[in-house]
C-alpha cells in the first residue's frame, strides 16, 4: 500500500468577492447601485476541491471573510484615503464537530471584471471588495499572515516574479509540510523571502498564535465564527487581482 501524503500546513488558497450572479444582502438580484452591500462568492481556490487531500472549504467561507458584504466603488487604492487601504486580519471558524479552521485574510478593492460590468451595466472602471485567504487547520496565524502578505505584495510588485503567481501559490500550498507540533521548524521561500513555519505542542495548544498582537486586534473584534449559524452560495470565477498594498 502506498504511503499517504504528509500533511501540509496550508490547505487552501482562496479568493472571495463579487461573483457572476450578483445579489444584495437582502436578496435583490442584479446591480442595485453603489453604496449597496452585495453577497460575496467563492471565486477561485487552489487546489481544486477534487484534487485536495482535505475537505473542501466550507461554503460559508465567503460570508465569514467578508461579513459586511461586497461594496462597489468608483475608485481603488488611494494613499491619501485610509479607508481604501488593504486590510489584513485573522478569523477562526468552528465547525459542527468543534474542530477549528484558521484563516488569514487580506481584503482590498479590486477592478470589477469586464464581463460583469457589461452584463449588469455597472459603470466602467468600477472597483469592488475582494479578499484573498490562506486556510489551515494549524493555529499558526503568524506564518499564515506572513505568507499571504508576501503573495499579495508579490502580485503588485513592479518587478513581477520569476514565474506565474498561480505557480508560486501552487508550489507553496502543495509542498510546505506541517511541522511536528512543538518540535520541527520548516523553512520555505516565496520568491526571495524566506519564511519559517512551526506549530505549538499539542499539550496546552493555544487557541491561535498571533491573535494577541495589538495590530491584529485592531482589525478583529470577534474572530471566532460558528459555521452552524451561517449559510451562503458559491460561484466559480477566475481570480483577478489588481491594486497596490500600503
Amino acid at each position: 500500500m502506498a504511503a499517504s501524503s504528509p500533511a501540509k500546513i496550508f490547505e487552501y488558497f482562496v479568493v472571495c468577492g463579487i461573483g457572476p450572479e450578483i445579489a444584495t444582502l437582502e436578496g435583490n438580484k442584479g446591480f442595485q447601485g453603489m453604496e449597496v452591500m452585495y453577497m460575496p462568492s467563492l471565486l477561485d481556490q487552489y487546489p481544486p476541491s477534487n484534487q485536495s487531500l482535505y475537505p473542501p472549504p466550507p461554503p460559508q467561507l465567503p460570508t465569514c471573510v467578508l461579513p459586511a458584504g461586497v461594496e462597489f466603488y468608483t475608485s481603488g487604492f488611494n494613499s491619501d484615503d485610509v479607508a481604501t487601504y488593504p486590510r489584513s486580519y485573522p478569523i477562526v471558524l468552528t465547525e459542527g464537530d468543534g474542530s477549528k479552521i484558521y484563516v488569514a485574510c487580506i481584503a482590498f478593492r479590486d477592478l470589477v471584471c469586464d464581463d460583469i460590468i457589461e452584463a449588469y451595466k455597472i459603470p466602467a472602471n468600477s472597483f469592488a471588495d475582494k479578499c484573498i485567504c490562506l486556510v489551515s487547520r494549524s493555529p499558526s496565524f503568524q506564518v499564515l499572515k506572513d505568507a499571504l502578505e508576501e503573495l499579495f505584495i508579490l502580485c503588485f510588485s513592479p518587478a513581477g516574479c520569476s514565474k506565474p503567481l498561480w505557480d508560486v501559490i501552487a508550489d507553496m500550498v502543495s509542498n510546505v509540510p506541517l511541522p511536528t507540533p512543538g518540535k520541527d521548524r520548516v523553512l520555505f521561500a516565496i520568491e526571495n523571502c524566506l519564511l519559517c513555519a512551526e506549530t505549538p505542542p499539542k499539550e496546552g495548544l493555544p487557541h491561535a498564535d498571533g491573535l494577541e498582537d495589538s495590530d491584529e486586534q485592531d482589525h478583529v473584534e470577534d474572530v471566532e465564527i460558528s459555521l452552524n449559524a451561517i449559510t451562503d452560495t458559491r460561484s466559480p470565477q477566475t481570480m483577478r487581482i489588481h491594486g497596490k498594498m500600503q
